[in-house]
């Protein structure tokens, strides 16, 4: 669903890109070279962990270089992404983007290529830029998977998209990882009230973490700002009414994960173990984006069967800038 309405918002407009434990597993490969911190604040160690930083555009043009393919539909010229010999067979492992043309619609295809070898496919109702591919383990089976992310071209805010895929008997499979109902990926997160007004319980079905929620800073620095700023009084009149408590039943709903699923994925490491990070907005569901709570973040790995492990989630609220960093 949210790729049939962007794939409408982007008809006859100029489409713009916002880029915005088991055995002992193989070293993990970043497609950046470059270790930033992780989740105890501790810096990463390359050679024992990994992370990763989204490529620049001046990093990733250096790393471009044009080819030809034919595929369906009218194909501009593909744009080649490398990301190094990530398994160290002396190889590169590189994808390529494609516009596919069909009339008025532009749509995206993206090859992942491994060793040389096509192993997976993207198509997309948008046009769709490479981002990041790390090689790691994953699932603790001491095989390494590969995390592809990847970022349509939606006009609004930055969007990341990813595929997690492991291989077997020579072929890569897509690991199944959470969506709703519309497809979207997104984890089944529950924002509901806490025990007194203002206050609220942040869970995830299937972690047995809750994360409490104190709102009411959030709320009089709300009122505060449209006080000061002549702002919308319709808003200030509903963060006044959470404020009083108005609308209060303990355990009841209360917020959403913000439109489009996850934002961003990110590759970090937890406890010396491969995670995937991925971000949710969080929002007041009354207003939904005119009040934004803040970003919940959710790490997660594999368990044996393949199946989705979180392993933590934090959550920071909108005043302290949304972020871990």
């Amino acid at each position: 669903m949210k790729r049939l309405i962007m794939s409408i918002l982007m008809i006859g407009i100029m489409i713009l890109s916002l880029s915005a434990c088991g055995a002992a597993a193989p070293a993990p490969v970043s497609a950046s070279p470059e270790p930033v911190a992780s989740v105890d604040g501790e810096p990463s160690d390359v050679s024992k962990n990994f992370s990763f930083t989204p490529v620049d555009d001046d990093s990733k043009a250096s790393a471009i270089a044009s080819t030809e393919k034919e595929i369906e539909g009218k194909i501009e010229d593909g744009t080649k992404v490398e990301y190094g010999d990530l398994d160290g067979d002396g190889t590169v492992e590189y994808s390529i983007d494609y516009l596919v043309e069909d009339g008025d619609i532009i749509t995206g295809k993206i090859e992942v290529y491994f060793n040389n070898e096509l192993i997976h496919t993207v198509n997309d109702e948008l046009p769709i830029d490479s981002g990041m591919l790390v090689y790691a383990d994953y699932d603790g089976d001491g095989a390494n998977e590969l995390l592809f992310v990847y970022y349509p071209h939606v006009n609004s805010m930055p969007l990341d998209e990813y595929v997690v895929l492991k291989e077997k008997n020579g072929l890569w499979y897509e690991m199944e990882v959470p969506e709703d109902a519309n497809g979207s990926n997104r984890f089944p997160v529950h924002v509901k009230y806490g025990d007194e007004p203002c206050t609220l319980k942040i869970t995830c079905d299937g972690f047995d973490k809750v994360i409490d929620y104190d709102a009411k800073a959030h709320y009089e620095a709300a009122v505060k700002d449209i006080v000061e700023s002549g702002g919308n009084e319709e808003f200030k009149a509903e963060f006044e009414r959470v404020l009083a408590g108005e609308g209060f039943v303990k355990g009841a709903d209360y917020g959403m994960v913000m439109p489009w699923g996850i934002w961003q994925v990110e590759a970090v490491t937890v406890n010396d173990e491969p995670c995937i990070r991925a971000l949710h907005g969080l929002a007041g569901a009354q207003l939904e984006r005119y009040d934004v709570l803040g970003n919940l973040y959710i790490y997660f790995r594999f368990d044996a069967k393949g199946r989705v492990k979180i392993v933590d989630m934090e959550f920071y609220d909108d005043l302290s800038g949304g972020t871990p960093e």
